[in-house]
């Protein structure tokens, strides 16, 4: 039989780094909200990014849609040329 775990796979200490925030702190949410960057920060800055361009996407072809609808044709040239972000 071949055990293919290797006995020396896990080192706690290389993990110990890990929890001395949490055993340093009372409260670690207070910690967190006190840094201005955390682990966490450009993971959901991106995520953010994203949602918000999304969001401002379907808005534009939404508005896209209702100035052909009503044959809008200056809303038309506006929501399709450049610095249509500043007019949704």
């Amino acid at each position: 039989m071949n055990n293919d775990k290797k006995s020396n796979f896990y080192k706690p200490e290389e993990h110990s780094g890990l929890f001395m925030d949490i055993l340093e702190t009372d409260d670690n949410t207070q910690h967190l909200l006190m840094k201005e960057k955390t682990k966490y920060t450009n993971g959901a800055e991106g995520i953010i990014n994203k949602v918000q361009s999304e969001f401002l996407e379907k808005r534009r072809a939404e508005e896209i849609d209702l100035s052909l609808k009503n044959r809008d044709k200056e809303r038309f040239m506006a929501l399709t040329s450049d610095g249509w972000e500043e007019i949704i």
